[in-house]
Formats: structure tokens, C-alpha cells, sequence
């Protein structure tokens, strides 16, 4: 145990080290076009301009920044891989956190940015990319509002779990995830589903539990163990009834009534990276992202 501890501090020590010096270099050293820095906190090597240029403030939020946080994943992973929790480092590194802490803008900015927008008239946005990818809406249109999960090119086979919860009481993720519905997730039953479900459902789920904090980590059996390394994530996202409209007949279109179900995907921390690669990947490929260094 302290052996591995002071692993860690010199992991730590060893990574504020190289940025400080890092950011020496980039105050002090000449900046000639040719000039070529590798970012000592990652892998990856290209030129000081491209370099700075990333740094900057980005032109376009949706179309950038699901590039450069898979660019930060990929680059500081194995980094990420020698810092362990203060209070528990017996169960493994911080990896979980810092995939599922990256991951938010890399799904949710592409999704508020250019599929919540299409239905929108020109003068009741603020927040569109639209107009800079004329592929955005159609991809979006083809794969995602109109297709199933299985069928889309982020799909990654087998990965996936969906169940559905109707009976109330559906419980508090934040106690952990109930023994039944833990069960049922791990059923191949919950892997069809997931398959064949509607992607734009899909993609509500996925990116209402990221905004509204209904994630939940699981150990490797689906479990919401405490003393287990976490290797699964549970996304949950609530479907709340429209309540009766005081001013007429019929449900408010604005107000929220009691909770009426739970819906639940599952997928392991590994499928998660493999799934966030595809998708930046048809992002990019259909210009609703900018590629890096392009």
C-alpha cells in the first residue's frame, strides 16, 4: 500500500513538473513557424502554431470542442492511469471519472448545438452551428431521428444495455442502483433493446443523464459496489407527466408532473471510450465537427 502511495505522489509530482516546465518554454523560447513542441503532458506532436491555435479560444464550441477533448482522452490517458484517489487507492486510477468528466461536451455540445435547433425558427436561437456545416441537419436527420441505435455508425455492438421502469417506487441512483434492475441490465434481453431502439431515444437519455447528473459508476458485475474498482457506467434519465393546465383543458405544455418512468442504459467504461471515438469520428466525418489541425 505505501508503496503504491508513493508511486502516485511521484506521478503526480512527475506531471505538475513537466507542465510547469512546459509553460516555461512557451513564455521564454522564440516561436518560429517551423518551430515544433510535443505537449509534455501527452503524446501527441504538432506544430507550435496548430498548437497555440488549439489553445485559443475556440471559433465554433459545437464543432470544435468534441475534437479536442477526445485529443485530451487520447493523449492523457495514460497519465490519467497513474493518479489514484487520495482516500482509496486500492481501487484503481481516477480513469472513470476523468473519461465520463470528458465525455459531457464531446455528446451534449453536437446534440444542443445542432439537433435541438433544427425544429427552431431562425429568430428563437442563440446557440446554433448549424450554419456552419450544411451536412449537420441531414446527418443528424438520417441517423439519429430516423434511425435505430444498431444502424448507426457510433454503435458499438454488444455494448449497450436498455431496460425501461414503469412501477414506482424506482428508487435513488444516488443510493445505488437497485438489485433487480442491476439484474436485468445484465440480460441479454437489455442488449436487443438497446439494439433496437430508437437512436434519437437513445440520444435523449444519454444526454439528459449527462446534464442532469443521472450517472451512476457500477463494478464489473453491474453492481453499485463500493469497495470495487468502477468498470461500468449506468445512464439514467427521468420521464416526468405533463400536469393539468389550470388556465384550460389538457396537460400544460410547459409544466412537470409526477415522475412516470425510468429509462437506463448501461455500457462499460472501455465500450464508452470505444463509442466516444465513433462518434467524434461521424461527427467529423460529416463536417458537424472540425477536425483537428485542419
Amino acid at each position: 500500500m505505501l508503496g503504491r502511495l508513493r508511486r502516485c505522489r511521484r506521478a503526480i509530482r512527475y506531471i505538475q513538473d513537466q507542465k510547469w516546465e512546459a509553460e516555461r518554454r512557451i513564455k521564454t523560447a522564440p516561436l518560429p513557424e517551423s518551430a515544433v513542441l510535443v505537449p509534455l503532458e501527452s503524446e501527441i506532436v504538432m506544430s507550435l502554431c496548430d498548437w497555440r491555435k488549439a489553445m485559443g479560444n475556440p471559433q465554433h464550441y459545437g464543432i470544435e470542442l468534441p475534437g479536442r477533448c477526445l485529443q485530451l482522452i487520447d493523449g492523457l490517458w495514460e497519465h490519467a492511469s497513474q493518479i489514484f484517489g487520495t482516500d482509496r487507492p486500492d481501487l484503481g486510477p481516477l480513469t472513470s471519472t476523468f473519461l465520463i468528466s470528458m465525455s459531457m461536451p464531446i455528446v451534449n455540445l453536437p446534440i444542443e448545438r445542432i439537433e435541438r435547433q433544427i425544429d427552431r425558427p431562425n429568430d428563437d436561437i442563440y446557440a446554433d452551428d448549424r450554419p456552419f456545416s450544411g451536412e449537420a441537419v441531414s446527418a443528424f436527420e438520417a441517423v439519429v431521428r430516423r434511425g435505430t441505435l444498431q444502424n448507426a455508425p457510433f454503435f458499438v455492438p454488444g455494448a449497450w444495455s436498455y431496460v425501461q421502469l414503469r412501477d414506482q417506487p424506482f428508487g435513488n441512483i444516488a443510493e445505488g442502483l437497485c438489485e433487480n434492475v442491476a439484474e436485468s441490465l445484465g440480460d441479454e434481453k437489455a442488449k436487443v433493446a438497446a439494439a433496437i431502439m430508437p437512436t434519437q431515444q437513445w440520444m435523449s437519455i444519454l444526454r439528459n443523464s449527462l446534464a442532469h447528473g443521472g450517472v451512476a459508476y457500477l463494478d464489473e458485475n453491474g453492481q453499485s459496489s463500493y469497495d470495487k474498482p468502477a468498470r461500468k457506467y449506468a445512464f439514467v434519465g427521468g420521464k416526468y407527466a405533463r400536469p393539468a393546465c389550470i388556465h384550460g383543458d389538457g396537460a400544460c405544455p410547459a409544466g412537470m408532473g409526477n415522475l412516470e418512468r425510468l429509462n437506463i442504459l448501461r455500457i462499460s467504461v472501455a465500450d464508452y471510450r470505444v463509442f466516444l471515438t465513433r462518434w467524434v469520428g461521424w461527427l467529423s466525418e460529416n463536417r458537424i465537427i472540425r477536425p483537428m489541425n485542419a
